[in-house]
């Protein structure tokens, strides 16, 4: 009550000598102060509900009593008494104004919420009030949102998860897996943990989660773990330990890799990506590098922010960087969520123009970079606080937390309205076979997209299972690249842009050959300016690859070999040939590899793979080999 205690202390002695001052009913408002001072509020309260009625016409006393009901957030009371204050002396309290507006708005009594909002930034004239000024003009713009949003209301039938996963504790911060698995935190007792719940059927296209299950050690501790986020190929959990004897500060981000059905020991990311702060909320993007969490350490814009990092080939992360004033605000901004398609980052905010409290926003991600946030709009944000909240893989429905009756926080899903929903994305899954039967391998995945040569999603199979998985955003061309220690690069491209959003799965399994003399491969992410042997961009990542293998295996020579289909005439097709396998030695060479280890050599329209009668045929014939003719 320190803060009442002064407030009327420099009421009392700043009233305007224009006002008409009451001796007696001052001396009770000093009584009142004591009483407060002496931790007597209920005594200060009724002096001065007394001092009302003896002298009604007192402005002072009103003031104060609104002053009191306000700090004890009995907005009723306070209203009254601040209304009734600012009847008798209207510029007596400007402050009384901007405090009204805020209950009113509480009390969703939008029209005289906006009213004295507007009293006080047509009265308020001194610079030292100049950032309430500017905060009651935001206001206004989070009445006219609200009008607007009440009045335009998005399609949202929510329902409970239901008893299976919802009970007298908190659950919040879900995640989904690629196969619509639901992992949540639940905290009982101060204590968080991991709980697993499986899908089991579906109804109305939302999954139906069976009986949730706690999570075994290592995912559950002594310690509190909570936050999960497991990367779209099912291999890493994202999740933050709090108050852990390795961590940085009170809240920290680790990760474990699931190998077959056994998670590992967690790891600390380190101090590249946490601080001496609280850092917590992890949500790792679609091509398994990129990590997004919520921190409130130095340097940001508000309370809490968005950082991301990013994690290197050499298995370190890139110091944490700031998300950028387009997300970030002066306020809080908390619980990303990145979609697997990473087309959109939800998240929530207090101080962007909402309807109140947190409110949940997602932002577009165009060509890399943040669009401006939209509200995800009324009723699915209202003027509690909304967050946590995650979109399935195929963008159809989501779900996220928010406060039951009995004020605890429950799982909610609901169907997500289309303007909302990010890019459908397909689950690309199989298995790695080796031509020597050998096991325990980890071969790499690397998936770009065609155009931009962007990488959009990579992972390592299963040493155990050889099984792999990713996801991939329809409506694109992909380019495909598998690496593996002792094995020949595997590449391909494929095009998902008829796919239908309704297709989950795409199977593809790889077979990976051995590095031995006389196994060739087709280099199928080659490609060449048409009727030219000029590199197109989109080759050098292929090229990067090939000439990786190439360093960790000096022991190999190769031949490099050009293909062309059977359109033109012969000494044409073969001096093109020649010149594209040229132009693959020359930058290879160009690059750090040894001339005398190479030979490039133009077969022309000889050896066709396929049917030069139709185009894809002849496409698959202008190509690109590499051969191992040495092996020492």
């Amino acid at each position: 009550m320190k803060k009442v205690i002064m407030i009327i202390m420099i009421c009392l002695y700043f009233i305007p000598i224009s006002y008409c001052q009451n001796d007696k009913a001052d001396k009770n408002i000093e009584k009142a102060v004591q009483f407060i001072q002496q931790g007597n509020e209920n005594k200060a309260i009724n002096l001065l509900k007394e001092t009302t009625i003896k002298y009604p016409s007192y402005a002072p006393t009103y003031i104060f009593l609104g002053e009191i009901f306000y700090n004890k957030n009995d907005y009723t009371q306070s209203i009254e008494y601040y209304k009734k204050g600012v009847e008798l002396a209207p510029d007596f309290e400007l402050d009384a104004y901007y405090k009204l507006a805020v209950m009113h708005k509480a009390k969703q009594d939008y029209t005289q919420s906006r009213k004295n909002f507007q009293y006080y930034i047509a009265n308020q004239h001194s610079k030292r009030y100049s950032s309430r000024v500017e905060q009651c003009k935001k206001e206004l713009k989070n009445l006219d949102f609200i009008t607007s949003a009440m009045q335009n209301p998005v399609p949202f039938h929510p329902y409970s998860l239901g008893e299976n996963i919802n009970d007298a504790s908190d659950q919040y911060l879900p995640t989904l897996t690629i196969d619509e698995q639901l992992y949540i935190t639940q905290r009982e007792n101060n204590k968080e943990d991991f709980y697993y719940c499986k899908k089991e059927s579906e109804k109305d296209g939302i999954p139906v989660w069976g009986i949730k299950q706690k999570m075994p050690y290592p995912l559950n501790s002594d310690e509190n773990e909570g936050a999960a986020s497991i990367s779209p190929d099912g291999k890493y959990l994202y999740f933050a330990k709090c108050n852990a004897k390795d961590g940085f500060g009170s809240c920290d981000i680790y990760r474990t890799k699931r190998e077959g059905n056994a998670w590992s020991e967690p790891e600390n990311l380190g101090e590249n990506v946490n601080s001496s702060a609280w850092d917590s909320q992890p949500s790792i993007a679609s091509d398994g590098r990129t990590l997004f969490f919520a921190s409130n350490r130095d340097g940001g814009f508000g309370q809490s922010d968005i950082w991301y990092s990013y994690l290197k080939d050499d298995g370190t992360w890139t110091k944490a960087k700031n998300a950028g004033n387009t997300i970030n605000t002066a306020g809080m901004e908390i619980s990303p969520f990145i979609h697997p398609s990473n087309s959109v980052l939800y998240f929530a905010s207090d101080s962007l123009i909402g309807m109140g409290g947190m409110d949940i926003y997602y932002s577009k991600i165009i060509d890399g970079k943040f669009q401006t946030p939209i509200n995800i709009g009324y009723p699915i944000n209202t003027d509690k606080n909304e967050n946590c909240l995650v979109v399935s893989p195929n963008s159809e429905y989501a779900v996220y937390a928010k406060l039951n009756n009995e004020n605890n926080m429950d799982l909610y899903a609901f169907n997500l309205y289309e303007a909302a929903r990010p890019t459908s994305i397909i689950c690309m899954k199989g298995i790695v076979k080796y031509d020597d039967n050998k096991t325990n391998n980890e071969a790499l995945f690397e998936i770009r997209n065609l155009k931009t040569n962007r990488l959009i999603a990579s992972t390592t199979s299963d040493r155990i299972n050889n099984d792999y998985m990713l996801t991939l955003p329809i409506g694109e061309d992909y380019a495909l690249s598998v690496t593996c220690d002792g094995y020949l690069l595997y590449s391909e491209n494929f095009s998902l842009k008829q796919t239908n959003k309704q297709t989950k799965y795409l199977q593809k399994d790889i077979l990976m050959k051995s590095i031995k003399e006389g196994k060739s491969i087709i280099l199928h992410n080659i490609f060449f300016e048409t009727a030219s042997f000029e590199l197109k961009q989109e080759s050098f990542a292929e090229l990067n690859s090939l000439k990786n293998l190439l360093l960790h295996n000096p022991n190999i020579n190769i031949e490099i070999a050009g293909f062309t289909d059977n359109v033109g005439k012969d000494d044409y097709n073969l001096k093109l040939s020649q010149n594209r396998a040229n132009s693959v030695k020359k930058w290879l060479v160009e690059n750090g590899i040894e001339d005398n280890r190479m030979i490039a050599k133009g077969y022309g329209k000889t050896n066709p793979i396929a049917d030069n009668n139709t185009e894809e045929g002849r496409q698959q014939n202008r190509r690109t080999e590499f051969k191992i003719i040495k092996a020492k």
